[in-house]
């Protein structure tokens, strides 16, 4: 494939995919006002021209299937404008399973350069029979009900005509509303009235018009129909100057006919099959993430460069005093701290994208789950503008996914199972993300029949995970559902099956460098709370001294650092803590955690200097709900670096989230607090398990 191919269909998977991504959005909305009995035209008209865009960037590269089925679609959407056919679920469910279709095409696409052997005559076949279906005969309305003169009824369009129809079918006011505005600023002023009528009714078409005696303007009639009585829409019109006539001649029926439906808040410019728009429909810039990743990389060596200017700078203006030298060599390095700063925040600006691209994915995943378990579910989803790094939302949306099914599988219960216990028949899954400081939070939510820890216990018994007597907190047993290898399938009803996979899904989480936890109440509902970094590209550290080596801890997970002394430091079965306002916080010693060869002195500190003067540091640290103090030998400042891979020799140790260089060729492993607090966590949990 030559370099300009490559290239166009590199484009093309990145275009069609964001197309697609729009178009599950738009059809789940469309969903939604189906369920609710009121389809907005301006839904329709926007997955219309969606399929339309597809269709021909499709046609464009000779991508056939992904043109043949985009050109059906097209027809199949083109009748269900015009009311040549009824909205239906059976259309929902085609629509889905031609979004389905169209991923695996374009993913096709991207890996392989081709289509590859997706089949997509069944589909067609449905789109082909459900374009066959007819509307059931409406009322019969006609254009004669309205003042127009016949040059104005000549000038509609198709679907403009089915459009008053269908308004008068609703019973609904028409109304001619002439504007008129300066030429140099009509089409903004256009969009404005057009817009404020939208909100209270439906601009059907926007026609020239010569009504105006003021030659410097230019005049347009709208043709508005709404629910609102004339004094209504003429106080609407009013800001703008336009007049109001209204155009239909004779009264709807006696007032028991059935109300009218919700006004259509929206309407849009019509769009004719004929006219081609092959114009990309974003003002994006798309990028590569690995060529991201290459400057993230250069980005990072300039932050090593910039501290190395910095020190060098300092110690220059130490030893030397304020020459003019050591001014002009603080001086550019203050400078270029600064440019670094910004180049590094734009740099992880453009990394960032919304977490509500997957929402979409989710929600068409969810929907098959949900029909294959039989269960009704009304899946929530907010905070879509929360943002995240590319790289981070890549790797997350397996885990959420995993969840959600979990929560839709063995949390919610049956309808029927709903109704016994009074609850709606249909159950609520929610993903909620919301950013807080440096981190962002996702909560996946069920209000199903939650865990039951005895039940959790019982199973966990029976897999020798614990042995019967071990006493355990209410959370350390539901957190037993992350244990490699547990599962409750065997136990019966309403926690079968919950634990399955969920080892892996909090391994994928904790290697993003996140953590998860999980609340439940039995009979009311469960919540996973996962917690990420927003980008693990460049991280802001603490760094710290302890067993003689450094070590850099992320900031997102330090809360504050104090000083304490020996005799402060508790023994509660036979663990350190220290009483910390009111709560007990366990000790950790970072020598001890990781094996560290070195003498330790009365005081149980490796730190002589500690020692001497009888106090030691501790940095308390966070991850989700658990908390503990590092007690370390020194704390020696704060830095920002870049991350990198420890590699595979170091990877399985539980703690260490990666390496970092601060300069002069000084390699610092930087701590995973998540992974850290697990494993102290995991050593009580060994002294509760059977041994062997």
């Amino acid at each position: 494939m030559s370099r300009e191919k490559e290239t166009a269909r590199r484009e093309f998977v990145s275009e069609a995919e964001e197309i697609i991504e729009a178009l599950s959005g738009d059809v789940a909305g469309f969903e939604t006002g189906l369920k609710a009995g009121a389809v907005k035209p301006a839904v329709v008209n926007k997955i219309f021209r969606e399929v339309h865009s597809l269709k021909g960037l499709a046609g464009m590269l000779g991508f056939e299937k992904v043109s043949t089925l985009s050109h059906d679609l097209e027809d199949l959407l083109d009748r269900l404008r015009l009311g040549k056919i009824p909205p239906s679920h059976g259309l929902v469910n085609i629509l889905f399973e031609s979004i389905e279709l169209l991923n695996q095409l374009v993913a096709s696409i991207s890996r392989q350069g081709e289509e590859g052997e997706v089949d997509v005559v069944p589909l067609t076949s449905q789109i082909h029979t459900l374009a066959m279906q007819r509307a059931e005969a409406a009322e019969d309305v006609s254009l004669d009900w309205l003042d127009l003169d016949e040059s104005t009824r000549k000038s509609f369009t198709e679907y403009e005509e089915h459009r008053l129809l269908e308004n008068l079918r609703q019973q609904n006011a028409i109304y001619g509303v002439t504007v008129g505005f300066a030429f140099d600023v009509f089409d903004a002023e256009l969009k404005k009235v057009t817009d404020a009528l939208n909100e209270e009714g439906e601009v059907i078409s926007t026609l020239p018009s010569s009504g105006g005696a003021e030659p410097d303007k230019i005049f347009f009639r709208l043709i508005f129909a709404s629910n609102l009585p004339g004094d209504k829409v003429e106080a609407l019109a009013a800001p703008f100057g336009g007049g109001v006539q209204p155009l239909l001649k004779r009264a709807f029926g006696p007032p028991t006919l059935p109300a009218p439906p919700p006004p259509v808040p929206e309407a849009e410019e019509t769009l004719g099959v004929g006219d081609a728009d092959l114009k990309s429909i974003s003002s994006t810039v798309r990028v590569d993430i690995q060529k991201l990743d290459a400057v993230m990389n250069i980005v990072g060596e300039l932050v090593l460069s910039k501290t190395a200017l910095l020190r060098l700078s300092r110690q220059a203006a130490s030893e030397h005093g304020s020459t003019p030298l050591a001014f002009e060599l603080v001086k550019a390095a203050r400078t270029l701290d600064r440019k670094v700063a910004a180049l590094q925040a734009s740099i992880i600006d453009v990394r960032m994208v919304p977490i509500g691209q997957i929402f979409n994915k989710l929600s068409r995943a969810a929907r098959k789950i949900s029909a294959r378990n039989r269960k009704k579910i009304d899946l929530r989803f907010s905070g879509g503008d929360t943002e995240l790094d590319k790289v981070m939302i890549e790797e997350i949306t397996n885990p959420f996914l995993h969840l959600i099914r979990n929560a839709i599988d063995h949390g919610v219960e049956s309808p029927e199972g709903r109704r016994e216990r009074g609850k709606p028949e249909e159950g609520v899954v929610e993903l909620k993300a919301y950013q807080k400081g440096n981190s962002v939070v996702v909560e996946i939510s069920d209000d199903g029949s939650g865990i039951r820890p005895e039940r959790i216990r019982e199973a966990a018994v029976q897999q020798d995970i614990i042995v019967p007597d071990a006493e355990l907190t209410f959370d350390e047993c539901i957190n037993l559902i992350f244990k490699p290898g547990f599962s409750s399938a065997k136990m019966v009803s309403d926690i079968s099956g919950r634990g399955v996979g969920l080892d892996v899904v909090k391994a994928n989480i904790m290697r993003l460098k996140g953590s998860i936890q999980v609340h439940s109440e039995p009979g009311q509902g469960t919540t996973f709370q996962i917690v990420l970094p927003i980008t693990l590209a460049i991280l802001q550290v603490l760094l710290v001294e302890s067993g003689g080596k450094r070590f850099a801890i992320p900031l997102t997970s330090v809360s504050e650092s104090l000083r304490i002394t020996p005799e402060q430091i508790k023994t509660v079965e036979h663990r350190e803590v220290y009483h910390l306002r009111d709560q007990t916080l366990p000790l950790i010693r970072l020598e001890r955690f990781f094996n560290l060869a070195a003498p330790e002195s009365p005081s149980g500190t490796t730190s002589p200097a500690a020692a001497r003067n009888g106090r030691l540091f501790v940095v308390v640290v966070q991850a989700a709900e658990r908390r503990a103090g590092l007690v370390v030998e020194r704390l020696a400042g704060e830095q920002e670096v870049v991350i990198k891979s420890i590699g595979t020799t170091l990877s399985g140790l539980a703690g260490l989230a990666g390496v970092c260089e601060l300069g002069e060729n000084e390699l610092v492993l930087v701590l995973d607090i998540g992974s850290l607090l697990e494993g102290v966590l995991e050593e009580r949990s060994a002294a509760a398990a059977p041994t062997t």
